[in-house]
């Protein structure tokens, strides 16, 4: 099994105190770390089941880790590691996630659980199947179906969902987590850090954690515990990535596929094909126009093109971007008269 002697407060104050030393940089990371396990106590007291949302990033990472520590601790707590594949995961970032599951399989039988969405709330199934337009801030029709709803729906929402949401990662995200925390004139998120998303509170232990104290515990103390997780700290090297889907429309820059696409030919071609769907869905020729005028649903005739150059893309690169299953599905629903409202 994992050792955690690591975590051991006094070895934690010692090579805190000899990276101070050798780096003269100070951070109060020994406090934040102390709240976050006091936290994860109280945590433990109001439920033993926690479901810990696992996404392959650094953050989700770090929550795990520290989800596992307490675990060493409370035989009892009832943990679960769940992974939301979306099938649409940036395939490189993918490839680190399912090793990192593999080796807690191992560890712990059975901790690890993978979901999907279903075949109608996928994302290619809605996109060209329904003639979805691509997701944005305004319409951003795919988070809460192809990821948000099958971790809760194996779950029945019983237990305390854990996520590394933080504060500081964008401003998008921090206007996110003050409008979550303000509703009902709740004070919890500055208390026991609970954010609601989606109707359920979701604990967020990490969340006042910067982006160099996970770095610092990752590199100081995660990678001694779980070697594998050099696999996430190699993929990242620092700069501002993200796990998620190669599709991603809501973000205005995909800083993360540029930046992976200038050494990865395949994400390139990837990146290009989001590019052509994302400028060629805004024109005009190719959407169905509501009742009230404005812009509906893809036409037929496009998202038949879309699926035939997925199709083609798929084979040249050698990489399953979409399955049979969902192909099937979308020629149905393509072959049919469906034209209806969103």
């Amino acid at each position: 099994m994992i050792n955690f002697e690591i975590f051991n407060i006094e070895n934690l104050r010692k090579m805190i105190q000899n990276y101070f030393d050798n780096n003269k940089f100070n951070f109060n990371f020994l406090k934040k770390f102390n709240e976050t396990i006091e936290i994860m106590e109280r945590f433990y007291n109001e439920n033993k089941k926690w479901i810990v949302a696992y996404s392959g990033g650094k953050d989700s990472t770090t929550v795990v880790l520290i989800a596992l520590y307490m675990k060493s601790i409370h035989k009892d707590i009832n943990l679960q590691i769940t992974y939301s594949d979306t099938l649409m995961e940036i395939p490189l970032m993918s490839k680190v996630a399912y090793s990192f599951l593999d080796f807690l399989n191992k560890e712990y039988p059975g901790i690890v659980t993978i979901v999907y969405p279903d075949i109608e709330d996928r994302f290619w199934v809605r996109m060209i199947g329904r003639g979805y337009p691509p997701p944005g801030p305004r319409f951003r029709w795919c988070t809460d179906k192809i990821k948000i709803k099958p971790a809760r729906k194996i779950h029945n929402d019983d237990g305390i969902f854990i996520t590394g949401m933080r504060i500081g990662e964008s401003l998008q995200r921090d206007t996110k987590l003050k409008d979550s925390c303000l509703i009902n004139n709740s004070t919890e998120c500055g208390n026991k850090n609970w954010i609601m998303q989606k109707g359920i509170y979701v604990a967020t232990p990490i969340i006042n954690w910067t982006n160099e104290d996970v770095w610092f515990f990752l590199k100081n103390f995660g990678d001694k515990i779980i070697p594998k997780i050099n696999l996430v700290i190699d993929l990242y090297k620092e700069k501002p990535l993200r796990f998620g889907c190669w599709m991603c429309s809501v973000v205005e820059k995909d800083k993360t596929m540029l930046e992976l696409a200038r050494y990865d030919y395949k994400i390139r071609k990837l990146l290009d094909f989001k590019e052509w769907i994302i400028k060629e869905s805004k024109k005009i020729e190719n959407r169905y126009i509501k009742k009230d005028g404005k812009l509906g649903r893809m036409k037929k005739e496009f998202r038949w093109k879309i699926l035939k150059n997925l199709i083609n893309l798929q084979k040249e690169l050698n990489i399953q971007l979409i399955s049979d299953e969902e192909i099937k599905r979308i020629e149905e629903l393509l072959n049919s008269e469906f034209y209806g409202e969103y």
